[in-house]
Formats: structure tokens, sequence, C-alpha cells
């Protein structure tokens, strides 16, 4: 049935949607959140945000001990169903891109609520949908099965969830994503 998704989305496949899809993979990479953690991590500190920081810290870190440790644990091989447009060299499952998606987008929306309450719908909408973006996209490359994606979806909301049930244990007045 994985293998009829993959195939379904990649006839839509087509030199613009490439491009769109090779972008939300670069906005999955460990590049890339590593920089936004790094200058959310500072900006919350420097705001005098050290829960903020402290979540930043560490759902980055778990986030990519997950990937460390369950890749290589799992050892799924990749979809090889047509020439990749994205060079990828580990193991399937779970997405890392899903994963990180499902907890970073969510914290990066939380943070700027925190700033903008005004904006917290506006935030968490972009969250998500920015999520779906990335998530999809590695459906659409066909760098991963389907089930990698809902796995590291499913992971990251348990992770941000747990994550964020500490702390208001510790700060109260710290509402979750």
């Amino acid at each position: 049935m994985e293998t009829r998704i993959l195939l379904a989305i990649h006839a839509f496949a087509s030199p613009a949607l490439d491009r769109l899809f090779w972008l939300s993979h670069h906005m999955g990479t460990f590049r890339f959140w590593a920089v936004v953690a790094s200058v959310a991590i500072v900006w919350s500190w420097k705001r005098g945000d050290r829960i903020e920081a402290g979540l930043w810290l560490g759902l980055g870190l778990s986030t990519w001990a997950l990937l460390e440790g369950l890749k290589p644990l799992v050892a799924r091989p990749r979809p090889e169903l047509w020439p990749r447009l994205v060079p990828e060299s580990d193991f399937s499952f779970p997405s890392g891109h899903a994963l990180a998606s499902a907890t970073l987008f969510p914290l990066l929306a939380h943070t700027l609520a925190r700033v903008r309450p005004d904006r917290a719908a506006q935030a968490y909408a972009l969250a998500v949908a920015l999520a779906l973006f990335v998530s999809f996209g590695r459906l659409y490359l066909g760098v991963h099965w389907p089930s990698d994606v809902l796995g590291g979806w499913a992971l990251g909301a348990t992770q941000t969830a747990v994550a964020y049930r500490l702390v208001r244990r510790r700060a109260p007045d710290v509402a979750p994503p």
C-alpha cells in the first residue's frame, strides 16, 4: 500500500513541484534546524526566558538523539521507486524531517506566540502548514515511506508534549503549544 501511495504522489511530479519540494527538503535539514534553534536559544536567553531557551535546547538535542538512536536500530531501507532529487544515505525510519518539523515548528510558534499573543493563532496555523509541507515533501521526493513520516510526527508530538508537561510542573504559567 505504501508503494501505491508514493507512486500516486509521484504521478503529479513536475519541474515546478520538484523545485518546491527541494525547498521543503532544506527546511527540514539538521543545518536548518541547528541555525533556527541556536537563534531561538540566544534570543530567548537574552529576553530572560530561560525556560524557552531550555525547551529549544532540550527538544533540539532530543530530536537529534532520537534520530541517531532509532534509524540504525530500525534499519529500514529507503524507497527506491524513482531517481532521487535529493541525496539520502542513511536509513528511512523515522523521517527526521517529519520528526523535527512536528517538534520544532510548533515550538517556534509557541516562542513567537509568547512574544505576540495576538498572533498566536496565525503562528500555530503556519507551524502546522510548514510541518505538513516539509513532511509531504519527503513523500513527493520519494525518500521516505508514508509510515516513516507518520512515525516522525508521532515521535515529535510525543516528545514535545512530554517536554511541556515537565516544564508546566516546574513553571505552571507556561502554556503548551
